[in-house]
């Protein structure tokens, strides 16, 4: 009995010993975020606890090339301070696969880890510079000295490989460069840019940073029409990181770049804090798809998070291409299509799932069909499959990931990589086809972006899509409802298209309660869209101040931060778009709309010319509907005798007009400059083209419009309309539900604008 006490005992000691060592482990919390170049990888640590035990004694990264690093492996103590503590490895090996993780030990020794990061450094750039020391002594050391770091941190950070000569110019004021595949720096007299900063700034304009030819002077990747802030998401997750913040976004004009820009010698402080952002940011830039040569593409890197013997399943991420419905097969003679199929159906068929592999020396994946072993190649100028052993250059593609969530996944493009800005992707067609296509970068170009996605990660979309789309059904009943609130009577007399319209209600409303599947509720958007065109078709408006809000069938209507949409791009700020001294095309096409009358309204001016000589001058900007167009609203029309307060102002004709695009926004706001166009559609089932031209946008013109709205009356005459006068508002279904500036729903916001209940808020 006293040796099983004791035992007993002894167990119970151990065990408290053991609660207790694993109580005094520290906690660590690895910041999931990260950077990576080709030597070297940055980390932070969130958060670490000491747990109980005594205090820290070291904290930092350890490193291995096997999936769960140690202290006994590499370890890196090295730190920099950018909002923060960021910690670094350097003289890693480039193009190879590793693996890091924060850890704390405290002073008893004992050490605890936080999360592991997979990563991959990228292939070894190559930024060199030759210098003709044209200077005096002093000025050559200095500039060789720069020149030398500079190129350093480039090779260091980036896979971009590229050539600068420079010569020194004393009678450039500071330093220049042109953009070529060979460029050209002149390094002026002046000591104070003869240091690394500026050398760095001058390279990122030969890396494509200028104001023409490159997508950083375009309207796809850029803001404001080539002069805002940088769409694209390596470059804002490379901020978010180094920042240590949420929701970056890179700003800047035509030609610089800020933060990180160096965009003069003022901004130069000479820390590797600096120099590591503005290299990172190039890297991230040709990521995103800014060419940093004429004659290459952007820069592939690690876009798809696989893992080798882990089977993927491909969807196209347009719903007309069967997004919920389909998954990409190979066929028995080798071609490439995508078919419909259940989720379950996809898991069992082979043909319909791919191995994944990367290939860190070059940043291309390879795609093995699971059924056929067949590699995905770019053969004869189409896409298809091959059997190989081992693949080839021909079944490379570089993957870059799309900027528009998909039902909480995202998209890839598929390229085959070729030295062009326009090279081949894969693209799906209509009925299951695919095709090679041109390479589209923007957002709308969904057929070529595919979805990759594990069966788990399937089935978590699908359970995301029916939740999405059921709330997209609701939307649709809602906005039915709504039209069916405005008073209205019936074309035919005893035509029933109110007890017809109310049965539909009733019965989407009993379907809605049993609905849980993605093909089911994609046909009831359909179906719902056909309802209002059919019960449209049967009305006209009872009151002509409350005709049909016909809005939300236009794409993107406020243009607050792009023109997706629209037939042509304009510059974009402050919630509004414009054209200056420049002729203007702008438009999108309705289909399948009632007939009868339609009233087609803009908020938007013309100042045609400077405003010192503009008041006098005719307008010859038109707002069009169909074939009937009126003149848009002259600048002065809605001047103001007092000022608005808000932006720049000027005086015509002795009251207060804006002068820029952030006035105009303020006017806009107050409910001015309101145009209207009225006019028909003669057959059910027409279209109807909405415009704004203007040929002739000479010098000091300017055009700048906002809010976009389309009622229509039915069939009443346009001289009925005509009476009543403009509508400002038709109050707007409440759903308390957000959208972002593309009408696409937001379950949950985070910083920035959006569109609830049809007006633009701000969340901070």
């Amino acid at each position: 009995m006293n040796t099983i006490t004791f035992r007993s005992l002894m167990l119970a000691i151990a065990v408290v010993m053991m609660q207790q060592a694993v109580a005094q482990t520290p906690t660590v919390v690895t910041d999931s975020r990260y950077a990576r170049g080709a030597t070297m990888a940055f980390g932070r640590i969130k958060t670490v606890n000491v747990n109980g035990g005594p205090a820290i004694q070291k904290r930092g990264f350890c490193l291995s090339e096997t999936p769960e690093p140690t202290v006994n492996d590499v370890v890196s103590n090295k730190q920099l301070s950018s909002s923060g503590t960021v910690y670094y490895f350097d003289d890693l090996k480039p193009a190879t696969k590793y693996y890091m993780r924060a850890y704390a030990t405290n002073q008893d020794g004992v050490t605890g880890y936080g999360d592991i990061i997979k990563f991959y450094t990228i292939p070894k750039g190559s930024v060199t510079c030759w210098y003709n020391n044209g200077g005096d002594e002093a000025a050559n050391t200095r500039i060789n000295e720069a020149v030398t770091k500079a190129c350093d941190i480039f090779s260091k950070l980036t896979s971009i490989k590229k050539h600068f000569s420079m010569g020194y110019s004393a009678g450039t004021p500071t330093a220049d460069c042109a953009y070529r595949d060979d460029p050209w720096i002149n390094m002026g007299a002046n000591a104070s840019y003869q240091r690394t900063g500026t050398i760095m700034h001058e390279m990122q304009h030969g890396l494509g940073v200028i104001p023409y030819s490159t997508q950083w002077s375009g309207d796809i990747l850029r803001s404001g029409n080539g002069t805002g802030e940088w769409l694209g998401d390596r470059v804002s997750a490379f901020l978010d990181f180094w920042d240590n913040t949420t929701g970056s976004r890179l700003k800047g004009d035509t030609q610089h770049m800020w933060p990180y820009g160096i965009n003069g010698a003022n901004e130069d402080n000479g820390t590797l804090a600096l120099y590591y952002a503005n290299a990172m940011i190039g890297q991230a830039l040709g990521e995103d798809g800014l060419q940093h040569t004429y004659s290459t593409f952007a820069d592939p890197y690690y876009a798809l998070d696989q893992e080798d013997d882990v089977k993927y399943y491909i969807k196209n991420e347009s719903e007309n291409r069967g997004l919920y419905t389909s998954c990409l097969v190979a066929t028995a003679t080798g071609t490439l299509k995508w078919q419909e199929m259940t989720i379950a159906e996809a898991t069992q068929n082979d043909n319909a799932a791919w191995y994944v592999t990367f290939t860190p020396g070059n940043q291309y994946y390879q795609f093995r069909n699971a059924a056929t072993g067949q590699y995905i190649t770019f053969a004869d100028g189409a896409i298809k499959t091959v059997s190989k052993t081992a693949p080839a250059s021909s079944e490379n593609w570089h993957l870059m990931r799309g900027r528009v969530d998909i039902d909480g996944q995202r998209g890839y493009w598929m390229i085959h990589p070729e030295s062009s800005w326009t090279p081949k992707c894969l693209q799906a067609e209509a009925n299951g086809a695919t095709t090679a296509a041109t390479f589209n970068i923007a957002n709308s170009a969904t057929a070529q972006r595919w979805l990759m996605m594990t069966a788990a990660q399937m089935d978590e979309m699908a359970h995301y899509a029916v939740n999405q789309i059921k709330k997209s059904v609701n939307d649709q009943l809602a906005q039915l409802k709504a039209l069916v609130d405005v008073p209205h009577v019936e074309r035919s007399s005893g035509a029933g298209v109110d007890a017809s319209v109310q049965s539909v209600i009733s019965s989407f409303e009993s379907r809605l309660t049993t609905a849980g599947d993605v093909a089911e509720l994609s046909a009831m958007v359909g179906e719902l869209q056909d309802a209002a065109t059919v019960f449209l078709r049967g009305v006209s408006a009872a009151d002509m101040s409350k005709p049909f809000d016909l809005t939300y069938m236009l794409e993107n209507p406020t243009v607050d931060s792009n023109t997706d949409g629209w037939s042509q791009a304009a510059r974009v700020n402050y919630q509004c778009a414009e054209f200056y001294q420049k002729d203007i095309d702008f438009y999108q096409t309705l289909k399948n709309l009632p007939s009868g009358t339609y009233a087609f309204c803009v908020q938007g001016f013309q100042r045609p010319g400077p405003y010192t000589s503009a008041a006098g001058v005719s307008v010859n900007a038109l707002v069009i509907a169909g074939n009937k167009s009126v003149r848009m609203a002259h600048i002065v029309s809605d001047a103001q005798p007092s000022q608005v307060g808000i932006g720049d102002e000027k005086t015509m004709d002795g009251k207060y007009v804006p002068d820029n695009m952030e006035a105009a926004s303020a006017y806009f706001e107050r409910g001015l400059y309101e145009n209207r166009v009225l006019t028909t559609v003669a057959n059910n089932g027409g279209q109807l083209k909405l415009w704004i031209k203007c040929q002739g946008m000479q010098s000091g013109y300017w055009v700048i419009f906002d809010n976009f709205r389309l009622y229509f009356y039915g069939g009443v005459s346009i001289d009925d309309v005509t009476s009543v006068g403009a509508v400002k508002e038709v109050p707007a279904v409440i759903d308390n539900t957000y959208y972002d500036l593309q009408g696409r729903r937001v379950d949950t916001p985070r910083k920035g604008l959006y569109l609830l209940n049809g007006k633009k808020v701000i969340i901070r």
